[in-house]
């Protein structure tokens, strides 16, 4: 009777194992990765890893809570059989039975606070990601009349979406994506920046503006002590698919909509960079970004 309950289980421990070995063996291979150069991160790969840990989470949580059934069932029918041996006349309640659908409930219970919260997580840098991709496929634009685009900056216990090396300054630039409101038009896209605080149509915000200013003070350090010189870093929030209507001439952090990039490459931010302070500046940049084999787990075969 008993193997008649444990081979219907039987292809799911046997899969189970077979991934866990194939892991050790692969985490024990020793070659090395051939490539050794610096190769900058995309837009949004920062985002694109902490998506993808929440989607391996999520599917390790469903799995458990797929199988989790089928092993009670196990543990009760094995009672069942070493007690009465499959007939119901014979078999009796208690406290066993009770412990385990409690057991049971528990665990489809923490089952579910898992997945949603998994689930939560993923929708929101999904969203996060799609502005990020925006944001950086607007910013190509600059690169047409002589900008240096960088992404995904990793900079001390935080990254800055993008960086970019324009005409007369550096622009720190921190994308958020916010929803619209339900109803459709014009003013459902509309945010009212007054140099302090976001508008939106339901809400207010201050927060991104302090974590923009945050971001570029850090960075016009980071890059002064690497080049020698004084770097002038603007910050910038960046909305993707929003109306922003600044009501001051010249806020210390600018906020737009990422569509209209081509200001970061003109004049109006002090005397132009020279062809050679751009070029320190984007090897300083360059050099902070890790090594291609220190961001891989694993060996390539």
């Amino acid at each position: 009777m008993l193997i008649a309950i444990l081979v219907p289980m039987l292809p799911v421990f046997l899969l189970i194992g077979a991934l866990t070995v194939w892991k050790k063996w692969f985490d024990r291979n020793q070659r090395r990765d051939p490539i050794n150069i610096k190769v900058l991160r995309g837009p949004g790969q920062s985002v694109r890893e902490k998506l993808g840990r929440h989607h391996e989470d999520f599917d390790s949580v469903a799995v458990f809570a797929i199988v989790i059934g089928p092993i009670f069932y196990i543990a009760w029918a094995t009672r069942w059989m070493d007690q009465a041996g499959f007939e119901w006349s014979k078999h009796t309640y208690g406290w066993f039975e009770v412990a385990l659908g409690l057991s049971l409930l528990v665990s489809y219970a923490y089952c579910l606070k898992r997945l949603i919260g998994h689930g939560t997580a993923a929708r929101k840098y999904r969203q996060g990601l799609a502005a990020e991709l925006a944001s950086a496929q607007c910013l190509t634009q600059v690169m047409a009349e002589g900008g240096l685009v960088f992404h995904d900056f990793p900079a001390d216990g935080f990254n800055i979406d993008h960086i970019v090396i324009g005409k007369s300054a550096v622009f720190a630039i921190e994308t958020k994506s916010r929803k619209k409101p339900a109803h459709s038009g014009r003013e459902s896209a509309r945010v009212t920046y007054d140099g302090s605080k976001l508008i939106f149509p339901e809400h207010i915000e201050t927060k991104p503006l302090h974590q923009a200013a945050r971001q570029a003070e850090w960075l016009s350090g980071f890059l002064s002590r690497g080049v020698g010189e004084s770097v002038r870093v603007v910050p910038y929030l960046a909305l993707p698919g929003w109306f922003v209507e600044t009501k001051v001439p010249r806020p210390s952090v600018l906020v737009g909509n990422p569509r209209n990039p081509m200001f970061m490459v003109r004049d109006g931010f002090g005397p132009a960079l020279g062809e050679s302070m751009k070029q320190r500046i984007a090897h300083v940049l360059s050099e902070r970004y890790p090594a291609v084999s220190e961001t891989r787990s694993g060996h390539i075969q």
